[in-house]
C-alpha cells in the first residue's frame, strides 16, 4: 500500500465470517458507553487491526508444532552425529543405516492410553517445549535449543495450551475435539418491534381530485423530502439530502419501519415499490398499507368518473430493472390504477419525465436502462463523465477537470460539459454503490450498465428500441395537447 500512487486505490472482498469478526472486534474495541454511538462502517483501520490479530493468532497457533518439529530435528542430528562424514572411506553398513533409521522413526501407531490417559492441564508453550525435551532425551545443539527456547519466551508469553506431552497428530486430534466441546454461543442483534401501521387522512385527501392541491411541503407530519428515507442508516450524511428534486417525496408512514433504540437501519431500508403519481407534479413513495388503501379508493373514482374524465392522480407498481430488458411497469397505461386508458382517446398515460425518472432508478436500486436516453440522464444527474469520451471531454479529463471514476465537480467545468443537471455537490458515486448493494443484498454487478459506470467508469451498450406502449402513450399525449 506504500507504492500506492495518486488515483490508485484498493477493494477489499471478504466472506460475511471475516465481515462479522471484523464487526465484533471493532465492537469490543470501545468501551461500554461508547457502543451506542458506534459507527457500523468498516474503515481501513479496521480491516488492518483484523489483519494484525489474525496474523498475530495464526503465530501461536503455529508455535507449537514449530516446536515440536524442532525435536523431531535435534532428534535426527543426533543421528547422523555418530557417522564421520569428512572420511572419505567411512564404510556404510546395514547395522550403521538400521540405527539411523530406528533413531529418526517417529510412532505412526499410537495407543489410546498415551492419547488419552494423560490428565489434561494447562502449561505454556515455553514449559511444554522444555518439559518434551527433557523427556526425550535429545543431546544435540545446544545453539538450536537455546534458540527454540528464546523464540517460544518471546512470542509465547502467558498463554496457555490444553496439552501434555502430545505428538503433532494428537495435538491436531485435541484440537479439534476441543472445538467441538466448546460451546460457542454469537451475540445476535437484539429483536425489534415493528411500527403498528397508520392511514392519515392526507393521504386519503391524495384521492381527491376536484379539490384544491394539497401543498406537500406544509405537512411535514405526512410527507418528507425523499432523502429523509436514509435516516438513521449509516449513508444518511453521504445522501445530501438537500440534492434531490423537490417534487419526490416519502411518506411517513413508508420511513416507519421498526421502533429503533440506536440500531443502524441499513437492514431495515423499505423497498420502494409502490409510487403516487400526484396531479401529474409530484411523486410519492408510499407504504404496502397506504397502497392497499389508495389502490380500492382509486377503483372506486373510476368506476364512478364522468364521461371525458381524466385522472391525473395514479397509482403505479415501480420495480426496479436488475436484469435488462426488464419492465418497470410504472409506464406500462393498462396497469396504473385507475388504467390510463380513456375510451375516446385511447391510451392517456402520463409518462413519468426522464429526469425523474432517473432519480427513482438511484433510489429503488435499479441497475440496466432501457434506452441510451436514460443512461445519458443517469449520468447528467450523478455528475459524471464515463467512457467512451469525446474529444472535448478528453481534454477536459486531461486537464483534471473529470476525476478517475468521471466526476465533474465544479459548476463551471459541469456547463463547459453539458452537465447542468447533476443534482449533486460532492461526489456520490460512493453512496450509491452502497444503496445498490443495499437495495439488491448483492455487490454491483460489472456487466450491468450502472455497475459499469460507477465501479470502471465506462457506459455500456443500451438497446434504443422503444416499447409499443410508449409510442402510444406518447401519441396520445399529442392528440390530448390538440383538444
Amino acid at each position: 500500500m506504500r507504492k500506492l500512487g495518486k488515483h490508485h486505490w484498493l477493494s477489499f472482498w471478504s466472506s460475511n465470517e471475516v465481515h462479522q469478526q471484523i464487526q465484533t472486534m471493532k465492537k469490543n474495541s470501545v468501551s461500554p458507553n461508547e457502543k451506542e454511538n458506534i459507527d457500523n462502517r468498516i474503515t481501513l483501520t479496521d480491516i488492518l487491526r483484523w489483519v494484525y490479530e489474525n496474523t498475530q493468532q495464526t503465530t501461536w497457533d503455529g508455535l507449537h508444532l514449530w516446536a515440536t518439529q524442532s525435536l523431531s530435528f535435534q532428534r535426527k542430528i543426533t543421528a547422523f552425529r555418530n557417522i564421520n562424514w569428512k572420511e572419505q572411506g567411512t564404510l556404510y553398513t546395514n547395522t550403521t543405516m538400521e540405527n539411523i533409521a530406528r533413531e529418526c522413526l517417529e510412532d505412526e501407531v499410537l495407543e489410546l492410553k498415551s492419547m488419552y490417559g494423560v490428565s489434561k492441564m494447562f502449561q505454556t508453550i515455553f514449559d511444554i517445549y522444555s518439559v518434551r525435551s527433557k523427556h526425550s532425551n535429545i543431546c544435540s545443539s545446544v545453539e538450536i535449543h537455546e534458540a527454540v527456547s528464546k523464540r517460544l519466551w518471546d512470542y509465547g508469553g502467558s498463554k496457555k495450551l490444553l496439552t501434555q506431552l502430545l505428538d503433532e497428530e494428537q495435538q491436531r486430534e485435541l484440537e479439534r475435539e476441543q472445538e467441538l466441546e466448546e460451546e460457542r454461543q454469537q451475540k445476535r442483534p437484539p429483536s425489534v418491534h415493528p411500527y403498528e401501521p397508520h392511514l392519515h387522512d392526507e393521504i386519503k385527501a391524495l384521492c381527491d381530485m376536484h379539490g384544491p392541491m394539497l401543498n406537500l411541503s406544509k405537512l411535514t407530519s405526512v410527507f418528507c423530502p425523499i432523502a429523509d428515507a436514509f435516516l438513521g442508516t449509516t449513508f444518511y450524511r453521504e445522501s445530501q439530502p438537500h440534492c434531490w428534486q423537490q417534487n419526490l417525496w416519502i411518506t411517513d408512514e413508508f420511513k416507519r419501519v421498526i421502533q429503533t433504540h440506536g440500531e443502524s437501519l441499513d437492514p431495515f431500508l423499505r423497498p420502494a415499490r409502490w409510487i403516487l403519481i400526484y396531479r401529474n407534479k409530484h411523486i410519492i413513495f408510499v407504504s404496502p398499507f397506504e397502497a392497499n388503501w389508495l389502490m380500492g379508493r382509486l377503483h372506486d373514482l373510476y368506476r364512478k368518473q364522468s364521461p371525458g374524465e381524466l385522472f391525473t392522480t395514479t397509482l403505479r407498481l415501480l420495480l426496479p430493472r436488475t436484469k435488462p430488458d426488464q419492465s418497470i411497469i410504472a409506464n406500462t397505461p393498462t396497469l396504473t390504477i385507475p388504467p390510463s386508458i380513456a375510451p375516446d382517446c385511447g391510451t392517456v398515460l402520463f409518462p413519468i419525465p426522464t429526469e425523474w425518472l432517473v432519480a427513482l432508478f438511484i433510489f429503488n436500486g435499479t441497475l440496466y436502462f432501457e434506452t441510451t436516453d436514460e443512461q445519458t440522464a443517469y449520468c447528467h444527474c450523478l455528475g459524471v463523465c464515463p467512457k467512451p469520451r469525446t474529444d472535448i471531454e478528453e481534454e477536459a479529463f486531461e486537464k483534471g477537470w473529470i476525476t478517475v471514476d468521471g466526476f465533474v465537480k465544479k459548476p463551471d467545468h459541469r456547463d463547459i460539459l453539458q452537465l447542468q443537471q447533476c443534482r449533486f455537490h460532492a461526489n456520490p458515486l460512493a453512496f450509491i454503490r452502497k444503496l445498490m448493494e443495499n437495495r439488491n443484498n448483492t455487490h454491483v454487478s460489472l456487466i450491468s450498465h450502472v455497475g459499469s459506470i460507477l465501479i470502471n467508469g465506462v457506459k455500456r451498450m443500451v438497446s434504443v428500441k422503444r416499447k409499443a406502449y410508449e409510442q402510444t402513450s406518447f401519441s396520445a399525449e399529442k392528440k390530448l395537447r390538440k383538444l
